[in-house]
């Protein structure tokens, strides 16, 4: 029996500002597992909490079996984005909005791997 495939993925910071660019670094030890389906990285915010949750995401590549794009899976592989000025990361009480780089490994008939590397997206502190 084998062990479920391991992914990470790292972000250059934990810090950053509107307008920043993100990078980050993925792999996946042993390379993709053959019965893989999909690897998507993306970049993102998400809410939880109170209500309804919310998602965007503003950064996403998909290596995918079935469009037989997942030989060309970059193993690593690095990502940049320039982050927006808006949702800044929060931490209330009732609401909080996330930011985190993910990759997310699907493989056979259900099975997921799904690692995060999250980051603090905060405005420029006045001069």
């Amino acid at each position: 029996m084998r062990g479920e495939p391991e992914v990470r993925v790292e972000v250059t910071g934990d810090r950053f500002h509107p307008g920043d660019e993100v990078r980050g670094a993925f792999v996946l030890p042993g390379g993709p597992p053959a019965d893989a389906d999909s690897v998507e990285v993306s970049v993102l915010w998400h809410t939880s909490g109170k209500g309804t949750e919310d998602l965007g995401v503003i950064h996403f590549e998909d290596w995918t079996a079935a469009a037989g794009t997942l030989p060309e899976l970059p193993n690593p592989g690095t990502f940049a984005v320039r982050l927006p000025n808006t949702p800044w990361s929060y931490d209330g009480t009732l609401v909080k909005v996330h930011w985190v780089a993910r990759v997310r490994l699907r493989f056979g008939a259900s099975g997921e791997v799904v690692a995060e590397a999250p980051f603090v997206l905060a405005p420029r502190e006045p001069t």
